[in-house]
């Protein structure tokens, strides 16, 4: 078979990476507009019902380490195309089953199915093409998850106000296949024609450099993820209050400020190539830092550019750190399971912390407390090397 030219490749594949994205991020936040239309259907309180989005975090958790174990052996693409197939099965199950059990367990079981495609999507995607485009690749599959996790949400929302909620979930899923099922077979297809003399993913010219440099990365995506899940939970909260008094749908609207983080994720990996990715990360930081300040004013003047940047300056720091792991790791699969493990563990803390912070004392503690986060993780990244890896 004939090879492409290389630039025609290694887009193909980011085009790829990004289409599996998309449906696994679809897949994972399916449910999450759609809470309070559960929670009335099955006469469950807010708490109870938070379990259909928790369950699946705590799936991909308890998966990480079983997934990339399974991966190194059996081969990463397998695995994340079962983990796919998997997820979106278990999607139309949260859709279509009457018992609530029955719903909190395939949440739990998609989340820890799905963990395959999340410590395996990074490495596979990024041994189809040279290493230099490894960096632009993982970014192209981290602007999939923003495109998967914004567009799921308003997909379900516009479903569920007109057919009702498992309408909405079988809208989100039909968008997880067609992603899931056309970026595998991109990725597939192209990494067949890449020619031989390229080198894989986990050859001798990868640089292991000291587990404290994977380290930062880890606290970076742990503080990073905390302040912006949490700040944008907790928006939520704040917009049905007065003085602004919004409905769920128009508040639904604000995750359209992911958006940023898609342009933006995508250019990380030629900023990395740049400037280096300490100063990527730290730029990233920065502009997140900024948008949590913006949020402290009262208004929707400042509130919304406030998202935006959030969202411009976390996904470009996600997508510098999750491409950098994998090449600073003995085991790739290893190190991206670790970065997921931490990743959702601080989307996790955020949730609580910035939850309670709502509670003790409205937007100021919230504010307070993810600039706080944001802070810790610019300290951990301030060390790193400016090319981790030998980028």
């Amino acid at each position: 078979m004939t090879a492409l030219p290389a630039d025609e490749r290694w887009r193909g594949v980011a085009g790829g990476a990004m289409l599996i994205g998309v449906a696994v991020m679809a897949a994972i936040y399916a449910p999450q507009p759609l809470l309070a239309e559960i929670a009335a259907e099955f006469g469950r309180t807010a708490l109870e019902a938070n379990l259909v989005v928790s369950m699946t975090t705590l799936g991909i958790a308890c998966g990480v380490f079983p997934a990339a174990w399974i991966a190194d052996r059996v081969g990463r693409g397998p695995v994340l195309a079962v983990s796919l197939g998997c997820g979106a099965l278990l999607t139309l199950v949260t859709a279509a089953t009457p018992d609530w059990a029955v719903i909190v367990a395939a949440r739990f079981l998609a989340g820890l199915l799905m963990s395959g495609v999340l410590v395996s999507a990074v490495v596979w995607t990024g041994a189809a093409v040279p290493r230099l485009r490894r960096a632009r690749v993982a970014a192209a599959y981290v602007s999939g998850t923003t495109i998967g996790g914004m567009s799921g949400r308003i997909a379900a929302g516009l479903g569920a106000e007109a057919w009702g909620w498992r309408a909405g979930i079988v809208l989100v899923d039909v968008l997880v296949v067609l992603g899931g099922v056309c970026g595998v077979i991109a990725v597939t297809m192209l990494a067949r024609r890449r020619p031989s003399e390229a080198p894989a993913a986990t050859g001798g010219t990868r640089v292991v450099v000291s587990w404290t440099v994977r380290a930062r990365l880890y606290a970076i995506a742990f503080f990073a993820m905390a302040a912006f899940i949490g700040v944008y939970n907790a928006i939520a909260f704040r917009m049905t209050h007065p003085p602004f008094s919004l409905g769920v749908g128009l508040t639904s609207m604000l995750f359209l400020g992911y958006i940023a983080g898609t342009v933006t994720s995508v250019r990380a990996g030629a900023l990395i190539d740049r400037i280096g990715v300490r100063a990527t990360i730290l730029v990233g930081i920065a502009l997140e830092l900024a948008g949590i300040l913006a949020t402290l004013i009262e208004s929707l003047l400042a509130i919304i550019p406030g998202l935006l940047l959030m969202a411009a300056g976390f996904f470009v720091l996600h997508a510098a750190a999750s491409a950098t792991v994998p090449a600073v790791s003995p085991r790739p699969t290893v190190g991206s399971a670790w970065y997921t493990l931490w990743y959702y563990a601080g989307s996790s803390a955020g949730s609580l912390l910035l939850g309670a912070a709502w509670d003790a004392g409205r937007w100021p503690a919230v504010g307070a407390l993810a600039a706080a986060m944001a802070l810790a993780a610019a300290v951990s990244a301030a060390t790193l090397p400016s090319r981790p890896g030998g980028r």
